[in-house]
């Protein structure tokens, strides 16, 4: 069975400014909303889903940081359960709170936007050192490329499309979304458009969690980004943002990734050259981290899919489209725990139409990989 890598799942959507093999105009996306009456929109195969994952009983790893319980860390700064800030100041969580009035703003399965709602969210998406600023020079660490590859040098997202996902996918993928809702002459409908923004920055957003928390390394403030990141600034482990999202589906990946978060602030307390040396902690606590956000990222993508199996028309519509992108997002992570699973997953989100899809497939699929965080 064929990989659905992110880039490939980009090009079926027809939305990649450069594929090798760009599907004809007119052959990508949902189905035709402008002469389709979206009430008449099929449903997916749900036959046999379950619709509640199984309950977890999940333990942390021996390794991995526990706030003020007997762990194999050191005492450190994070021991109370609260996250001190590098600085006084974070620039990040202006950008998580223009996710919220996007939010606010556009992403409801039940409407469809104006074409002035679009606009404003475009201008919402674009402001100084905002959300665009950052989402068309982001790299993701979890893919390889060679040592001082420039994602904002001309050729380089072209080439390294994974590593280089910001230029290469997310910022074609939301700012043409954003034209297509403004313009308003779409073949979709315009709920459909906020749908891929919503996942693309939700998609961002976790891949910022995993690089910011990388460049602490030399950067130490950049641990306060990571962390603002997943929750936009919150205290007492709450959230907004990403976080929001992940605590509304799946509270135990919430629980597990403020550990994570913790985890990464208390090695760079132990760790507080200006470039930091104990890598070994680094990585440990970085992968503790990134585990309880991707298992959330997972339970985000199944939620929506269990609720698409409960909509119609446009909202179902809406949670496809969402699906469709996010599912590329999670590709590598499935792929990495068990490729079989991944190719289900990918040959499944491939579907234009949902009524062509096996959700029920998807979910437990999903449900076989991300088993505790």
């Amino acid at each position: 069975m064929a990989r659905l890598t992110s880039l490939s799942l980009y090009c079926a959507l027809a939305l990649a400014t450069a594929c090798e093999d760009p599907s004809p105009a007119g052959d990508g996306g949902l189905p035709d909303a402008t002469s389709t009456d979206a009430g008449d929109v099929v449903g997916p195969m749900c036959e046999g889903l379950r619709e509640t994952p199984v309950i977890r009983i999940c333990e942390p790893l021996e390794t991995d940081y526990a706030p003020g319980e007997d762990d194999l860390w050191p005492e450190c700064i994070s021991d109370d359960g609260t996250y001190h800030r590098v600085l006084p100041d974070i620039s990040t969580i202006a950008r998580v709170m223009a996710y919220e009035e996007l939010e606010a703003l556009l992403f409801d399965p039940t409407r469809d936007p104006s074409s002035m709602e679009f606009l404003d969210g475009r201008l919402i998406y674009q402001r100084d050192e905002g959300l665009d600023s950052r989402v068309v020079r982001r790299y993701d660490p979890h893919y390889d490329a060679p040592d001082g590859t420039d994602c904002t040098l001309d050729g380089a997202p072209e080439m390294f499309p994974d590593y280089c996902v910001g230029p290469a996918q997310l910022a074609p993928l939301i700012l043409d979304a954003f034209a297509a809702g403004i313009d308003g002459s779409g073949d979709e409908l315009p709920r459909v458009y906020a749908a891929r923004i919503e996942a693309g920055l939700l998609w961002f957003l976790a891949v910022s969690t995993y690089k910011e928390s990388l460049t602490c390394t030399s950067t130490a403030k950049d641990c306060d980004s990571s962390y603002a990141y997943y929750t936009g600034g919150e205290e007492a482990r709450g959230g907004i943002g990403l976080a929001g999202e992940v605590q509304e589906v799946d509270a135990q990946a919430h629980d597990r990734a403020w550990d994570g978060l913790l985890a990464v602030r208390c090695w760079r307390d132990l760790d507080p050259a200006d470039t930091a040396t104990m890598l070994e902690l680094r990585d440990r606590a970085r992968a503790q981290y990134d585990r309880a956000i991707t298992d959330g990222a997972g339970a985000i993508l199944r939620n929506r899919l269990v609720t698409a199996c409960d909509a119609s028309g446009g909202e179902l519509l809406y949670h496809w489209a969402f699906a469709r992108v996010y599912g590329g997002f999670l590709d590598r992570a499935i792929r990495e725990r068990d490729p079989a699973a991944a190719d289900v997953v990918a040959a499944e989100l491939a579907h234009e139409d949902p009524a062509d899809a096996d959700v029920a497939a998807v979910v437990d699929a999903l449900d076989s990989v991300f088993d505790c965080p």
